[in-house]
């Protein structure tokens, strides 16, 4: 995606957006913020050619679960219900973070998706509904959809080829701990996202430079590059001593005094997640391409890429988690 001067607006119209929500106190400002950060994230999708079809499905998809949201909204006030206990409220925000059992659009829009774009939909756009999720829905009817996502997002993916659709239910797998990061401390949801982004941001950069689409491409990549996506998936799945493991600790201390449940579930889950990407990049390292060169530019690359995602138990010594 090219930097010219529609994408900065775009961009900078996303940025705002999210910054109006993270702010806001009512139920109307967060919601138009939303929308507002549909609407600027729609060009995006549009300038790829791939897209033409899939971003008028995101366009439905996403604009049926606002208007869910808002009916939820008037009707709850009309017979003065608590909107926590509405179910259509959930339904609607279910749709929006794209979380089981409605989550099948998500990994057919990520591959239709540039990296760029997907990186965008992975990161930035799940900040809103994840402030939806905790505002204006009750934890304990969120309870089943999390768990669902958790175990099942692993398990699926386990059956799929492609790596953006991987990359898709893992973040399937993830929209529920920032759910119970923002329910948690507004702090911990923003060190969980930063440090999430980061490891997604530093593997999806590392797949659209070697083009790297479908598993079977990964036979052909060097053992530098092997390594470096293995190390990035680890982390991604939270197993230690890698960084991602650090935030998914947090996460389950601060969860033990909801419930004994959660951190049963992140750990199972984390546990499908290492194993997916294993039985991903296992036969791949068994091919050794000694032909390729990496160069020394390339060599410090992935050098950061593993340093940045190894640094799990040096900060947990540092770090104060209480």
């Amino acid at each position: 995606m090219k930097m010219n001067s529609s994408n900065i607006m775009f961009l900078t119209i996303m940025t705002m957006s999210v910054m109006m929500s993270m702010t806001s106190n009512n139920f109307l400002t967060t919601w138009t913020s939303m929308e507002i950060n549909l609407i600027s994230f729609m060009p995006l999708m549009k300038k790829s050619n791939k897209m033409k079809e899939q971003s008028m499905k995101y366009l439905i998809i996403q604009s049926g679960a606002s208007s869910i949201m808002s009916t939820s909204m008037i009707m709850n006030s009309i017979i003065n219900h608590p909107i926590k206990e509405s179910i259509m409220m959930m339904t609607g925000v279910l749709m929006k973070v794209g979380m089981m059992p409605f989550h099948l659009w998500l990994p057919m829009t990520m591959q239709m998706m540039s990296w760029t774009v997907g990186k965008m939909m992975m990161t930035m756009q799940k900040i809103i509904p994840t402030i939806m999720a905790t505002q204006m829905t009750n934890m304990s009817m969120m309870m089943m959809p999390m768990m669902l996502s958790m175990m099942m997002g692993p398990v699926v993916g386990m059956k799929q080829t492609s790596m953006k659709k991987m990359m898709a239910y893992s973040s399937i797998t993830n929209s529920p701990i920032m759910i119970i990061c923002m329910s948690s401390s507004k702090t911990q949801f923003i060190l969980f996202f930063t440090i999430y982004s980061m490891i997604n941001i530093l593997m999806i950069s590392m797949m659209k430079k070697k083009n790297i689409n479908f598993m079977n491409q990964l036979n052909n990549q060097t053992n530098m590059t092997k390594m470096s996506v293995l190390v990035s998936m680890m982390s991604m799945s939270g197993m230690p001593p890698t960084t991602g493991f650090l935030i998914k600790w947090m996460v389950m201390k601060s969860s033990m005094e909801m419930s004994v449940i959660i951190p049963m579930m992140m750990i199972s889950s984390s546990l499908i997640s290492t194993f997916m990407y294993l039985n991903m990049i296992i036969p791949s390292l068994t091919k050794s391409q000694k032909n390729k060169m990496e160069s020394s530019n390339q060599k410090k690359e992935y050098t950061m890429i593993m340093t940045i995602n190894l640094l799990g138990i040096p900060m947990a010594t540092m770090t104060n988690l209480n």
